[in-house]
C-alpha cells in the first residue's frame, strides 16, 4: 500500500509540474517517436490500453495544441497523428525530468547490501524522488 500511495504521489506531482498526466505523457512519446504513422487506434492497440481512454488523451492533448490530426488523402477514417512543436518541446521537458527522476531514485540510500531490491526500497526510492522534484521545481 506503501509503494501504492507514493507511486500516486509521484504521478500527481508529474502532472502538477508538466501539465499533462503520465498516461498523456506516454501518448506524446509514442507520437514522438512514430509522426505520422499513428493513429488513436494504434497508439491504444500498442500501449494496451482502451481506444476510448487514447481517444479522450489525444483530444485532450489536441484541444491543448500539442498533437495534431491529418487525414490521409486515400482514406478521410484514416487520421494520423504528429505533435506540434510546442508538444515536441512538452515531450522533451517531460522526458528530462523522468531522466531526473531516475538519476534521484539511483542515489536513494539503501540500507540493504544491494543484491535485490525490495517493495520497502523502491517505495523509499520512491519517496526520495518525490519529496526531491517538486511540481514548483522540476528542475532539481
Amino acid at each position: 500500500m506503501e509503494l501504492k500511495r507514493e507511486l500516486e504521489k509521484s504521478a500527481t506531482r508529474f502532472q502538477r509540474a508538466m501539465g499533462i498526466s503520465v498516461d498523456q505523457y506516454a501518448i506524446l512519446h509514442h507520437i514522438l517517436e512514430n509522426p505520422g504513422k499513428l493513429t488513436s487506434a494504434t497508439v491504444a492497440d500498442s500501449r494496451g490500453i482502451s481506444r476510448a481512454a487514447v481517444s479522450r488523451g489525444i483530444s485532450q492533448l489536441i484541444r491543448r495544441g500539442y498533437v495534431l490530426q491529418s487525414y490521409q488523402t486515400s482514406d478521410r477514417r484514416v487520421r494520423p497523428l504528429s505533435l506540434t512543436t510546442t508538444g515536441e518541446d512538452l515531450e522533451r521537458a517531460c522526458h528530462d525530468l523522468l531522466v531526473k527522476s531516475a538519476k534521484v531514485m539511483s542515489e536513494a540510500t539503501i540500507m540493504d547490501d544491494g543484491s535485490q531490491l525490495t517493495v520497502g526500497e523502491l517505495t523509499q526510492m520512491l519517496a526520495t524522488a518525490t519529496a526531491k522534484l517538486t511540481p514548483e521545481s522540476p528542475e532539481a
